[in-house]
């Protein structure tokens, strides 16, 4: 359930930091919380995301948060079996997390807000480790293996394998594009053309920590541009809203490409701290915490036998879609 909160900064906090200040203004949140909620892209100043703690309130400015809260009680949580990651809104996982496993795999359905491998500032804060906390006798970290990522915002379904061998098996099939993978975009308006193919190549952005670019230049001279290719088709638009459902097969498997593809056509994910920087005044641009990207349909054949896996959209996803759908 998403949860908001706002205030009007008085004399009393001006030149105060955010996280001091709202932790006063909103008593039933921890300095803590405030962090966790920042961190997470639901804070904001006179509409603007906060990106720091830190960041510097003035008399007369309004705040605001935004946050995912888990209803379950204690005592369900217990009977439910889940397990609560720390420092995110809402990230859990649960008995519904598995989707399938035979020998050889499993098959997650990846919740937004953890990553799939471990980064320089954190080793432990994966996938793979919240797995292995929430039932260490399913899931045994030293027999996990990834054969490819999701963002940490993406949620949906993600291959796990169980050996080496099978990691093997599962990097042959991605290499030879033998696994189709389908994602669900929430997106800022609609594309020209309601189906279609998206072929700018992409290239790594010097000039912004771990970001991308397309290149739309067909004349342009940058070496480093990888091919890519992502097929699209429009599920759905709300014009009334100024926003679309958008299918995506991407056809390669570059960094970020799903989200540089759309927002070089005009049309970023909702919710993209990254690649929707250029939306300005759009009645929906706080309206998701994450970036809306789910991997909803995976399918692929090892040792003789088909596989095809769905994943229904996210709660976060639907409550958003109920509000579009809500508008006349």
């Amino acid at each position: 359930m998403l949860k908001s909160i706002c205030a009007k900064i008085t004399a009393e906090y001006n030149g105060e930091r955010f996280d001091v200040a709202a932790a006063a203004l909103f008593e039933d949140l921890s300095r803590k919380k405030i962090k966790s909620i920042i961190d997470a892209g639901g804070a904001y100043i006179n509409k603007k995301r906060v990106q720091m703690a830190k960041s510097v309130v003035k008399n007369g400015d309004k705040i605001e948060v935004f946050w995912e809260e888990n209803q379950i009680s204690s005592e369900k949580k217990k009977e439910h079996n889940q397990y609560n990651l720390k420092n995110t809104i809402g990230t859990f996982i649960d008995n519904n997390t598995l989707v399938f496993e035979n020998e050889e795999f499993f098959i997650i359905n990846k919740p937004a807000g953890i990553a799939s491998q471990a980064t320089l500032s954190s080793s432990k804060d994966t996938i793979l480790h919240a797995l292995a906390n929430f039932d260490s006798s399913k899931f045994d970290i030293q027999n996990m293996f990834l054969v490819h990522r999701l963002d940490k915002d993406t949620s949906g379904l993600m291959i796990i394998a169980k050996n080496q061998t099978a990691q093997k098996k599962f990097e042959d099939l991605f290499r030879d594009k033998k696994i189709q993978k389908t994602y669900d975009a929430l997106c800022f308006y609609t594309p020209k053309k309601l189906e279609g193919e998206i072929n700018f190549p992409i290239a790594k952005d010097n000039s912004r920590k771990n970001c991308y670019f397309a290149i739309t230049n067909p004349n342009s001279k940058n070496k480093d541009a990888k091919s890519s290719e992502t097929n699209y088709i429009v599920k759905k638009s709300y014009k009334n809203c100024d926003v679309s459902l958008i299918s995506c097969l991407p056809k390669t498997g570059r960094t970020h490409q799903i989200r540089v593809h759309l927002s070089a056509t005009g049309c970023p994910l909702l919710g993209d701290k990254t690649y929707s920087q250029n939306i300005y005044g759009h009645k929906y641009a706080q309206i998701a915490l994450r970036h809306m990207l789910h991997a909803s349909n995976l399918s692929f054949e090892l040792n003789n036998e088909k596989f095809e896996f769905h994943s229904s959209l996210p709660d976060d996803f639907q409550r958003i879609i109920k509000i579009f759908e809500d508008v006349k």
